[in-house]
């Protein structure tokens, strides 16, 4: 009888084991959660009540994502239909050791240019696109060839109805040169004012942006919460995963899309971001 008992014991747990290494190593990296959020404020008026912003980060196509997990996340942004869309940074995890299959890249293209945003889709770089000049080039050439505008310390105006939104874009902390005076110099404190940069410690350099979006630290990747203070990467040791506000400014850093250096994830599902914005009235 006590045999009976250790061995239905040590079954259960070797099957809990087994299911979430599974998990870990093969479902949490294929799939792609959605973080949905409204977003209340007074400089959101009719023109831009409802707008719909979804971002989406650290794609790392090589590695977990490939062809086919680029074109089920178009079609899940596409189902959102919305007005904007913004990358944060490392399209690619290293283009210099992963080479394409023939006809790939222009796949992989393609799928990009097939996310559709009413008023237009803008991404920056992140450490991984400028780890050479090659990386550079390829994640710049695939971006600019799937119609997203490169925001690299400089800003673009939308119009929407009588109203203007200020999209701002910071070069990466790591491997980039963020100038802060430059990136905002566009911009009017009256227009509401989107942020987007790679790297989240940015934030405490910033003082004019309503929402800023970030990525880079994977919400830890693989996240065991006793211990998220022990390595955090450069770039996102302050700011390392969700929501941070700042007087009035808010910063969101999302988990990211791929993976890097190991396919894993565990407590730090994949995930897009898609913000409504409400008036507050």
């Amino acid at each position: 009888m006590k045999f009976k008992k250790w061995f239905i014991i040590a079954s259960i747990t070797i099957v809990t084991l087994a299911l979430l290494i599974y998990n870990v190593f093969y479902i949490n990296i294929k799939t792609i959660t959605v973080t949905t959020k409204t977003y209340t404020s007074d400089k959101v008026n009719d023109d831009l009540d409802g707008l719909t912003v979804v971002f989406f980060s650290d794609l790392h196509y090589g590695t977990a994502i490939k062809e086919n997990e680029v074109t089920k996340l178009t079609d899940l942004i596409n189902s959102f239909d919305p007005d904007i869309v913004l990358f944060g940074g490392d399209l690619i995890d290293d283009s210099d050791s992963y080479t394409f299959a023939q006809n790939e890249k222009e796949a992989f293209t393609q799928s990009l240019t097939d996310i559709k945003a009413r008023f237009g889709k803008y991404a920056v770089l992140g450490n991984h696109d400028l780890g050479s000049s090659a990386i550079k080039e390829t994640a710049t050439s695939i971006l600019n060839a799937s119609d997203f505008e490169i925001l690299d310390n400089r800003s673009t105006k939308i119009r929407i109805g009588s109203s203007y939104i200020d999209i701002v874009g910071i070069e990466s902390l790591i491997l980039g040169d963020p100038d802060i005076e430059k990136a905002y110099s566009g911009t009017s404190d009256s227009n509401f004012t989107i942020s987007l940069c790679h790297t989240p410690d940015v934030f405490d350099d910033i003082s004019d942006t309503d929402i800023m979006f970030a990525g880079h630290s994977h919400g830890g990747q693989v996240y065991l919460p006793l211990l998220e203070n022990l390595y955090r990467p450069n770039g996102a040791k302050r700011y390392f995963k969700g929501e941070y506000h700042k007087d009035d400014m808010l910063l969101d850093v999302s988990n990211g899309v791929g993976t890097t250096l190991y396919d894993a994830r565990f407590l730090a599902d994949s995930e897009i971001v898609v913000y409504r914005l409400a008036n507050a009235s």
